[in-house]
C-alpha cells in the first residue's frame, strides 16, 4: 500500500529552487537545480568541505555519458531543506565549480511525493510556500 500525499498538499517547487544544506560545520542557503534526471542529490565539494559533511558512508560510481569514462563519487549524509521542508539525504559530493549550481536535487530528494515540479513557474514570492 502506498501513502501518496493528495495534490492539494503538494509543495509546488521550480527548476531552480534556494536549498539549504547543512552539516557540522554550519548551514548555507544556496540556489539548487531539480533535476529529475538525476538519482541523487549531488553538492558542491567546496561547500561540502565548508559546511564539514561527513564521514564518508559510501561511494557511487558514474558514467558520464559526454566522455563515456567512469568515475567514482564519495557519498556522505547532509540535511537537506527544499520549500521548507527537511530531508535527511545521502548526498553525493563532485567538483561543481565550474557549473551554474552548486546542488543538484535529484529523484533522491523528490521521491518523498511531497512535491509538484512547475517548470513555466519563474520566481516564488518572498516568503511564500506555495501550494496547489
Amino acid at each position: 500500500m502506498t501513502s501518496e500525499v493528495p495534490v492539494a498538499e503538494k509543495l509546488v517547487v521550480r527548476l531552480v529552487e534556494r536549498v539549504r544544506i547543512a552539516g557540522p560545520g554550519g548551514e548555507e542557503e544556496v540556489r539548487a537545480k531539480i533535476d529529475t534526471g538525476a538519482d541523487r542529490t549531488t553538492v558542491d565539494r567546496d561547500l561540502a568541505t565548508r559546511l564539514r559533511l561527513g564521514p564518508q558512508v559510501g561511494t557511487v560510481k558514474l558514467k558520464a555519458s559526454a566522455s563515456n569514462q567512469r568515475t567514482e563519487r564519495p557519498v556522505v549524509e547532509a540535511l537537506v531543506t527544499l520549500a521548507g521542508k527537511p530531508f535527511r539525504l545521502r548526498v553525493g559530493i563532485a567538483d561543481r565549480s565550474q557549473m551554474r549550481y552548486s546542488v543538484i536535487v535529484g529523484r533522491d530528494a523528490l521521491r518523498s511525493g511531497h512535491f509538484l515540479i512547475d517548470p513555466s513557474r519563474r520566481k516564488r514570492k518572498a516568503g511564500s510556500q506555495s501550494k496547489r
